[in-house]
């Protein structure tokens, strides 16, 4: 008797050598739209009937949320079994556990699941995402990652033993990862590749934001973030409190699975990855390639989209070899849902003339739609239209006038045009409609910081850290106020407090040691700012601003000679740097 095909079915290929020819069959039980929030694949569901977006994480070995979401959705927690602990690239994690009576997910139909359990971590990757999807979901099935058109599908196989499943590759070659055995207990998807001819191993997680190499492996490669093609990267987080440096760094050639990306410009980080993995394949690496992880087979196919790899903010990053071009074009959405979720892909992957092009086909076919707007606004303000992107968040606020989306991004984009009183107003609103979330108030705090708004900056600061004194981000937000008062030349007793503060709750990284020379320079302590400056350079010595503030404390203590090649070095690094330390008050 013949087993039916539920939902969908894919005849793959018909093999020949016995009395009922066996056909290779995928079924797939399920297809979830996925929209890109940056590089975060979301996928939206519910927690006992309030609605939630959770990042779709192929690198975590459980679902999990933030203790903001938890609180959100009014789980109570509870301690984890004893022995298991929680750790990501920030570090250990406190967690806890809670459990959903009620749990859904957008494209599993109408199917509830029951007494669903989540760990529980700190707020340090808390976004829009209440918490994550990982592989005790994901994992249970062979899993299509199709991020560039907006969607996971999960597949039970039938009949497919030592069969291609990429099912849609046409005339595309098709790459080929063999993974080690995946269990509950080991569910990540690590592969080998060869970076600079030495053998690695890699694991596919989509929930990374960038892919990244650890410190050691680009060593064994021969690259170090002290040789003079490296640059700065940095600071990166995840799950832990700590943030961790980054640099950006060039490789003659990194081959995965039979594709060959040549000079590739690849993210390092002193890392620690899942299951002891060498490299980190991210978000970056999924958009720009349509995956199959073959879990029934221990292998992974995918072929490749076009366009960038690694390090999507870098225009003129390489890309594969011609053998593994874009292949069969893809079919176009078919309505404004689609064409919204593939525009964020694009968004993501800064091709922000082709994301732009989608939004104005969602709104032709949905123009009642806020998201629309407030999509096509970020894409448009990215692509230096900004006032067109401000047109756009006026008519998503026109439709939606409770639309935190587009008020975060409206009164961001006023800041930038110096409309401080009505960015006030956006914000003053969204704090009114989500009193207690505590991401978007952070995000407010910096938006004043990255406009160069630092007396507002402090005052929402001052009002973030006294209501989260506990928050994993709380070290980040003590830098951001110190560096603020420190860039005003003003409390620098209190800026002081600050960093000293965030030292010794953080990690001590490039950034936060550079605010802290930043105002001992200002206090005229020389000999505290030189250190400062100079332990930070020790982690980022291609940072043009802490080798820019290292020559000016060396000239202001006399040593002229030092001062002026620091700051020839920080002028090579960036021209214009003389000039923004110009506008702070600080000369040489």
């Amino acid at each position: 008797m013949r087993r039916r095909c539920f939902g969908f079915c894919i005849v793959l290929m018909l093999t020949t050598g016995s009395a009922e020819a066996a056909v290779c069959k995928l079924e797939r039980y399920a297809e979830l739209p996925v929209t890109m929030a940056g590089t975060r694949p979301l996928v939206a569901g519910s927690i006992n009937g309030v609605g939630a977006f959770f990042i779709a994480d192929s690198g975590a070995f459980y679902s999990m949320l933030t203790r903001e979401g938890a609180q959100s959705l009014k789980l109570r927690l509870q301690p984890l079994p004893s022995g298991l602990v929680v750790s990501g690239i920030g570090g250990a994690a406190d967690a806890r556990l809670a459990s959903a009576g009620d749990f859904t997910l957008a494209g599993f139909g109408s199917r509830v699941f029951h007494n669903v359990q989540f760990v529980v971590v700190g707020n340090a990757f808390a976004t829009e995402a209440a918490g994550l999807i990982g592989q005790n979901v994901l994992g249970h099935a062979d899993t299509e990652y199709d991020l560039a058109n907006g969607f996971i599908r999960l597949f039970h196989t039938r009949d497919c033993a030592g069969q291609p499943l990429a099912y849609w590759s046409g005339s595309a070659a098709v790459a080929m990862v063999d993974i080690n055995y995946t269990s509950d207990w080991s569910p990540h998807l690590i592969g080998t590749a060869k970076l600079n001819g030495i053998k690695i191993r890699v694991v596919f997680d989509s929930g990374a934001a960038r892919s990244m190499l650890s410190l050691k492996t680009a060593a064994r490669a021969g690259v170090k973030p002290g040789d003079a093609e490296v640059l700065a990267g940095g600071l990166s987080s995840g799950i832990g409190r700590q943030l961790v440096e980054t640099w950006l760094a060039r490789f003659d050639s990194l081959d995965i699975g039979g594709e060959e990306v040549k000079n590739a410009r690849l993210r390092l980080a002193d890392i620690e990855s899942p299951g002891g993995a060498d490299m980190l394949l991210g978000a970056d690496f999924f958009l720009s390639h349509r995956i199959f992880v073959a879990a029934s087979q221990h292998r992974i196919y995918f072929t490749y989209n076009g366009g960038h790899v690694f390090d999507l903010s870098v225009t003129d990053a390489p890309e594969p070899s011609a053998a593994f071009g874009a292949g069969d074009a893809a079919q176009a959405p078919a309505n404004a849902e689609g064409f919204r979720r593939r525009g964020a892909a694009f968004a993501a992957r800064a091709d922000y003339r082709s994301a732009i092009a989608d939004f104005d086909q969602a709104i032709r076919l949905e123009p009642g739609n806020s998201q629309n707007y407030d999509q096509r606004a970020v894409a448009r303000w990215r692509d230096h239209q900004t006032a067109l992107a401000m047109s756009d968040f006026d008519a998503a606020l026109t439709i939606k006038p409770d639309d935190i989306a587009a008020m975060m991004g409206r009164g961001a984009l006023r800041l930038t045009d110096n409309d401080e009183a009505g960015a006030s107003a956006d914000f003053d609103a969204v704090t009114r409609l989500a009193p207690g979330d505590a991401s978007l108030g952070l995000r407010i705090a910096q938006s004043y910081v990255y406009s160069g708004h630092f007396a507002q900056a402090v005052q929402r600061f001052d009002r973030w850290i006294a209501q989260n004194p506990k928050d994993d981000r709380l070290p980040a937000a003590l830098n951001g106020r110190c560096w603020s008062r420190a860039v005003m030349n003003q409390g620098l007793d209190l800026a002081l407090a600050d960093c000293n503060a965030a030292l010794r709750a953080g990690s001590r990284n490039s950034e936060f040691l550079a605010s802290r020379a930043m105002v001992w320079l200002r206090l005229g302590q020389l000999d505290k700012s030189i250190a400062d400056y100079r332990t930070s350079l020790a982690l980022q010595p291609k940072s043009a601003w802490s080798l820019y503030g290292l020559g000016i404390a060396e000239s202001s203590k006399g040593l002229k000679e030092q001062g002026d090649k620091d700051i020839q070095d920080a002028l090579r690094l960036s021209p214009s740097i003389a000039e923004q330390f110009g506008q702070i008050g600080l000369t040489r």
